[in-house]
């Protein structure tokens, strides 16, 4: 982010430019930096509670208690005791557990599905198997009635083209499948 005086450059490139009064750097240290902080953060929020301070701050002055000192520093990790350690490690060993499991299952549930998928596959070639030995079958008889002399009178009398007929029954049904 870009800190400086902005004259008016108002623009996409100058959108994250923070544009200060000519008197900027008369200020606080600690106000300018709170607000700059707030500019980057695109909240009040640093802002506030830098005044929230600084009225406690007048307040105890004007009481006559001393100025507060706040510092803040990440408390050491004390270490942990026994039976926390014995805890964090019944967790990691559960968990251990628990994904061994899940992956277990998971390669179950993986192989049961290959296995019905070959088998499927298997159904399905047996079915087409069927399905041209069938197809054999019912070409074989349809030459049979073709080429037997009852069926053709028979055919001359309703239709008067037997063997017209039956071929186009045949080609339909071969069509159809």
């Amino acid at each position: 982010m870009q800190v400086g005086i902005n004259c008016g450059m108002l623009g996409k490139e100058n959108e994250n430019v923070l544009r200060l009064p000519s008197d900027a750097f008369n200020y606080d240290p600690d106000l300018f930096n709170c607000a700059k902080k707030s500019v980057e953060t695109k909240s009040l929020l640093p802002i506030l509670k830098d005044e929230i301070k600084s009225k406690i701050q007048a307040k105890r002055l004007s009481q006559g208690l001393e100025e507060l000192k706040v510092e803040f520093e990440s408390k050491p990790q004390s270490p942990l005791t026994e039976e926390e350690l014995e805890k964090q490690n019944h967790r990691k060993l559960h968990n251990r557990v628990s994904a061994k499991k899940c992956r277990y299952k998971k390669k179950i549930f993986y192989s049961r599905k290959q296995q019905e998928l070959h088998e499927l596959e298997k159904r399905n070639q047996q079915l087409k198997n069927t399905i041209n030995r069938i197809e054999t079958e019912k070409d074989y008889y349809m030459s049979k009635l073709a080429s037997s002399p009852e069926i053709m009178n028979i055919c001359t009398e309703l239709y008067g083209e037997p063997l017209d007929i039956l071929c186009e029954i045949k080609s339909d049904n071969v069509l159809n499948h």
